[in-house]
């Protein structure tokens, strides 16, 4: 019988955190065009709400070297490597934007580098931010990828400056657009107040 409640307890606990892992989830929300007009942000309110990375995004760049280097005989020896840099964002990477038109958003996802991102007319979930590299590419034309890089089934779908150096942009599906959490809307207040007019005898 105690086995029972213990099965019992573990079930009940086990629900009770799917539950609030989904809804957690189910409170972001697209960014859309629809969104801003219902809440009435303005450009100045968009940098103050909590958004993610709808999709996961990595940055890869490859580097060969030769580096030239003499040993203890003096011999001259030829090394050659191939270095992989990636930059991975995940799925629900958390991000700010630092700076917004009504049509483009600066987003960062750490301190000094942003991506752009950019009103889509055409998406499936409405007029949305979505992501968009420095330089676009057709995800159709090939290119070779270093041996042992990992994400085979990804595709580049354009180049990115991030930072200081320049990445081919890679994509498991298609580009992330912005998530911004309902809370974050929800608990958003505007400062302001109404001015109640004057009348002549009052």
């Amino acid at each position: 019988m105690s086995r029972l409640r213990t099965f019992g307890r573990i079930t009940a606990a086990s629900l009770i955190l799917g539950a609030a892992l989904l809804t957690g989830c189910a409170s972001r929300v697209p960014l859309t065009r629809a969104l801003i007009k219902e809440y009435g942000l303005s450009t100045a309110d968009v940098p103050q709400l909590q958004f993610y990375l709808s999709d996961p995004l990595v940055l890869e760049q490859e580097a060969t070297s030769i580096d030239k280097d003499i040993d203890r005989t003096h011999s001259l020896k030829m090394v050659e490597d191939q270095y992989i840099k990636q930059v991975e964002f995940k799925k629900g990477t958390p991000c700010l934007v630092t700076t917004a038109s009504a049509d483009a958003l600066q987003v960062a996802c750490e301190e000094g580098k942003t991506l752009s991102f950019h009103l889509d007319a055409s998406h499936r979930k409405g007029e949305v931010y979505c992501y968009r590299p420095d330089v676009s590419r057709r995800p159709e034309s090939p290119e070779p990828r270093p041996s042992g890089a990992g994400y085979r089934q990804w595709k580049i779908v354009g180049k990115e400056t991030y930072g200081d150096s320049t990445y081919n942009v890679l994509v498991k599906y298609a580009p992330p657009y912005l998530l911004v959490d309902q809370e974050s809307l929800t608990n958003f207040k505007r400062d302001a107040r109404v001015a109640p007019g004057m009348r002549h005898g009052e």
